[in-house]
């Protein structure tokens, strides 16, 4: 099976978050994240009136439209969701996402090639006996959010035509 990192691409601005961090601490894991959050969020952007929002948000969180979100439903029926509305003020606009639970699962080799901070990962390799069933995961043992989805999820994002979605092969050692 092959397996890609899933993340949203730099070419396609990012909304900015204006309230995230007076909503959470910063210095925070995923898991607390998503622990400390509401069932129901409102966060403030700002996002060039010209720019639509896309299918997936990497930063500050790792964030899906509801059509993503049905995405990972059918594939990881178990995989529990909050909600975030995110309210352009500047361009009166809204868009809603959905914010995964995902599970961390620690599946990278040990001959990753990883930055000295263990933020970044160079050069990405799995390893084949620690791959999980789950066919989309947050990968753990790492600083860095990396959300990590084998090839079935990967097409079928893109049969659906999942907007702003970059992916990087990780091989499988």
């Amino acid at each position: 099976m092959r397996y890609f990192n899933i993340y949203s691409d730099t070419k396609n601005p990012q909304p900015l978050f204006l309230d995230w961090y007076n909503k959470i601490k910063p210095g925070r894991s995923d898991h607390e994240i998503y622990c400390e959050i509401q069932d129901h969020n409102h966060f403030l952007v700002d996002l060039n009136e010209e720019i639509q929002f896309m299918d997936l948000i990497s930063h500050p969180y790792f964030m899906v439209s509801k059509e993503f979100a049905s995405l990972i439903r059918l594939y990881q029926p178990q995989v529990q969701f909050k909600y975030a509305t995110l309210f352009d003020k500047t361009n009166q606009r809204t868009a809603f996402f959905q914010i995964p639970n995902l599970p961390e699962i620690d599946c990278l080799h040990e001959n990753s090639e990883i930055s000295k901070d263990k933020s970044e990962i160079i050069t990405g390799i799995l390893s084949k006996e620690n791959i999980p069933s789950f066919p989309v995961f947050r990968l753990g043992g790492i600083k860095g959010r990396y959300i990590i989805a084998n090839l079935d999820f990967v097409e079928s994002a893109h049969r659906r035509e999942v907007t702003g979605m970059r992916m990087k092969e990780f091989m499988i050692k």
